[in-house]
C-alpha cells in the first residue's frame, strides 16, 4: 500500500510502533500525542496556534474526549484520532472536507479523496454511477456515492470509526434548531464569519478575493480587510451591459482600507465551455464545476504575481444563508397568516398557478416513495424553471435526450434500489432540501478548490465553515428568508462592515450571456468531444445525437438538457 502512494505522497507520521498513522500530501496541520497516548492529528485552518491546542489536547484520555475538544475549534479541517487500535476520522459538517474509505489487506485506509482510496484497493470504476451522474439534479443519496466500488463515503454529519472489527460510521453532528430572531442571528452570524475570515488570513501572509459586487465576497472582502489582512481585491468584468456587478464592487472596494482593487477585463476573461480540452485534473468526481475551470481560474496568476497564498471566496452564500420555501409549510400550523404570506410572495415571484401550488403541497408520500416515483419518470418533459416542484422533497430528476436506453435503464434501477433504504436528510421537506442545496453546494465548491490548488493557488470559501452554518441555521426561516427581502440576515450582519449603499442592493447579477455566447462560440469544439467520446464508448450517450443537438443553433434541448452534467462526465473520464 505504501509503495503506490510513494509517488505523491510527500509526507509521513508514524505511529510510536513505527507503522504509518498518515502518508500523503496536506498543507496546514497539527500533530501531537497526548500524555495518555493519544495520536491526534488536525489537518487543515484550525482557530488556534499550536500551543494552545497541544495544551487543550495533552489531558485528553480518550477519543471522545479529544473530539470534543476539536469540536470547539473554529475553522475547517480533519480531525484523526488514534487510540488503543481504535481510529476516529472526521471531516467537517458541510461536506467541504470529506472522508471516504475502504479496505484492503485487512486494514481500514481513509482519504480525503475518492480516487486516493480507489487507486490504493485498485477499484473498478461503477459505471452506472457514472450514469446517474448524467442527471440534470442527482438526488440524495445518490450524489454522495464515489464514482469506484468498493469505496465508500461518510455522510456529512457523520465519521468513520476503524478497529479490529471493521468500519462503520457515526453520528456526530446535526443542524440547530431555528430558535433565534434575526438581530440575535445577525449578531452571531457576524463573529462566526469574522472568526471564519480571521482563520484564513492569519495563516497566510498575503491573500486576494473575489470581490463580484455580490454581497457574499463583499462581506469576505470587507471582513478580510477589516482584519488587517490588505487583501488583493479580484473583480471580473462582464460582456453583459446589463450586469451592474462592477458598479457595485467599485463601490465596495472605494471603501476598503489598505485593499488593493484588481478589475480584470473581459478580454482576459474566458468565455463558457472555453478551453474543455486544456481542463486538469485529476479531481474525485465529475461535478460541473470542472467545465468552468479556465473562467474560475482568471486572475489567478495575477494574484499569485503579487504574492497572494490563499485566494478567499464567497461561495456559500447562497446556500447557507436561504430559507427554504418549503418553510411555509410547516408554518401553516402554527402560524397560518404568515404562511400563506409568504407563499403568496412566492407564487407572483415564480409564477406559480394556484393549482400546481396546492398540487405540490397535498403531496404526502415519504420520500422514498418520491425517489421511486421519480425513477419511473426519467424521461418525462422537465419542469419549468422555478416551477412549484421546490416545495416538494426535490425537483424531479431528468435523463437528457441523447442518454442510451440502456443508460435510462441502469439509472432507473439504481434509483429504485435507492428508495428501498433512502430515508431524507431532515424530517421536513425544508431541512431535507436546506441540506440537500448544502450538500450539492459543496461537492461543486470542493471540486473546484482541488482545481484550484493544482494551479497553484489554494481557495477557501469560509461561508462553508461549520460553525457559520450553524449560525445561519440557528435563526428562524422567516427572518433569515423572505419572498420581498433579499438576504436580510446578512445584510443585519454586515451593518457597519460594509457600505450601507451596497447593503441596499436588491439585485444579484448572473452569467447568462456568457453562457449563451460561450456555447454559441464553443460549439463546434464541444461537438469534437463526441466523436471520441469516453462515455459512448461506454454506451451511456447517443454520440451522433450528441453532435447533432450540439450543431443547431439555439437548441433547447442542448441548453436545458442537462449537457453540463453530460460534459462534466465526459472531461471527468479523459482527466482522472
Amino acid at each position: 500500500m505504501e509503495t503506490r502512494l510513494k509517488s505523491t505522497a510527500e509526507k509521513r507520521v508514524l505511529h510510536a510502533s513505527g507503522r504509518p498513522f498518515l502518508i500523503g500530501s496536506w498543507g496546514p496541520a497539527f500533530v501531537t500525542t497526548t500524555r495518555h497516548g493519544l495520536r491526534i492529528a488536525l489537518i487543515g485552518c484550525g482557530c488556534a496556534d499550536e500551543h494552545e491546542v497541544a495544551q487543550r489536547l495533552a489531558e485528553q484520555r480518550d477519543i471522545e474526549s479529544a473530539a470534543r475538544v476539536a469540536r470547539s475549534l473554529r475553522g475547517e479541517f480533519h480531525l484523526v484520532v488514534a487510540a488503543g487500535g481504535r481510529l476516529r476520522v472526521r471531516g467537517t459538517a458541510s461536506g467541504m472536507r470529506r472522508v471516504f474509505h475502504g479496505a484492503t489487506e485487512g486494514t481500514t485506509v481513509a482519504s480525503n479523496r475518492a480516487d486516493v482510496v480507489a487507486r490504493l484497493l485498485d477499484a473498478p470504476l461503477d459505471e452506472e454511477l457514472l450514469a446517474v451522474r448524467l442527471l440534470d439534479s442527482v438526488p440524495h443519496p445518490l450524489g454522495d456515492m464515489p464514482m469506484w466500488r468498493g469505496v465508500h463515503a461518510v455522510p456529512q454529519g457523520f465519521q468513520l470509526e476503524a478497529g479490529p472489527d471493521g468500519a462503520s460510521c457515526t453520528r456526530w453532528w446535526s443542524p440547530p434548531e431555528p430558535r433565534l430572531g434575526l438581530e440575535e442571528g445577525a449578531a452571531l452570524l457576524r463573529t462566526e464569519l469574522d472568526a471564519a475570515v480571521r482563520v484564513r488570513t492569519r495563516a497566510a501572509a498575503t491573500v486576494s478575493s473575489d470581490l463580484s459586487g455580490g454581497l457574499d465576497s463583499t462581506a469576505v472582502c470587507a471582513l478580510a480587510a477589516a482584519a488587517g489582512a490588505a487583501p488583493v481585491a479580484l473583480t471580473m468584468s462582464s460582456r453583459d451591459p446589463g450586469d451592474d456587478d462592477l458598479h457595485w464592487a467599485k463601490l465596495a472596494a472605494a471603501d476598503l482600507d489598505h485593499a488593493e482593487h484588481v478589475v480584470l477585463p473581459v478580454d482576459r476573461i474566458p468565455l463558457f465551455y472555453s478551453g474543455l480540452l486544456e481542463v486538469t485534473g485529476p479531481v474525485d468526481e465529475p461535478a460541473p464545476t470542472i467545465l468552468d475551470q479556465p473562467r474560475q481560474l482568471a486572475g489567478h496568476d495575477e494574484m499569485l504575481a503579487r504574492g497572494s497564498a490563499l485566494h478567499l471566496t464567497g461561495m456559500g452564500g447562497d446556500h447557507v444563508l436561504w430559507g427554504h420555501p418549503a418553510h411555509v409549510l410547516e408554518r401553516l400550523a402554527t402560524d397560518p397568516l404568515g404562511a400563506l404570506r409568504h407563499l403568496r410572495g412566492y407564487r407572483a415571484h415564480n409564477r406559480w398557478s394556484l393549482r400546481d401550488a396546492l398540487s405540490v403541497i397535498a403531496d404526502r408520500r415519504p420520500y422514498g416513495q418520491w425517489l421511486a416515483d421519480s425513477a419511473d419518470r426519467l424521461t418525462a418533459a422537465r419542469a419549468a424553471p422555478h416551477s412549484a416542484d421546490v416545495l416538494a422533497w426535490d425537483v424531479p430528476p431528468r435523463m437528457p435526450g441523447w442518454a442510451t436506453p440502456d443508460a435510462v435503464a441502469a439509472v432507473r434501477d439504481r434509483m429504485r434500489r435507492a428508495a428501498q433504504s433512502a430515508v431524507p436528510l431532515g424530517r421536513t421537506r425544508a431541512r431535507h432540501n436546506e441540506l440537500n442545496v448544502l450538500r450539492h453546494g459543496t461537492r461543486v465548491t470542493r471540486i473546484l478548490h482541488q482545481v484550484a490548488e493544482h494551479g497553484g493557488l489554494p481557495m477557501a470559501s469560509p461561508f462553508f465553515d461549520d460553525r457559520v452554518i450553524e449560525a445561519c441555521w440557528s435563526v428562524r426561516a422567516e427572518e433569515r428568508s423572505s419572498p420581498w427581502r433579499y438576504k436580510p440576515l446578512l445584510k443585519a450582519a454586515l451593518r457597519g462592515v460594509v457600505p450601507g449603499a451596497v447593503l441596499a442592493r436588491e439585485t444579484k447579477g448572473e452569467a447568462s450571456t456568457d453562457a449563451a455566447n460561450g456555447l454559441r462560440e464553443n460549439r463546434a469544439r464541444i461537438a469534437e468531444l463526441w466523436h471520441d467520446s469516453r462515455l459512448a464508448r461506454l454506451g451511456l450517450v447517443d454520440a451522433d445525437r450528441l453532435v447533432r443537438t450540439t450543431l443547431q443553433p439555439s437548441s433547447p434541448e442542448l441548453r436545458y438538457a442537462g449537457l453540463d452534467s453530460t460534459l462534466a462526465c465526459e472531461i471527468w473520464l479523459r482527466t482522472t
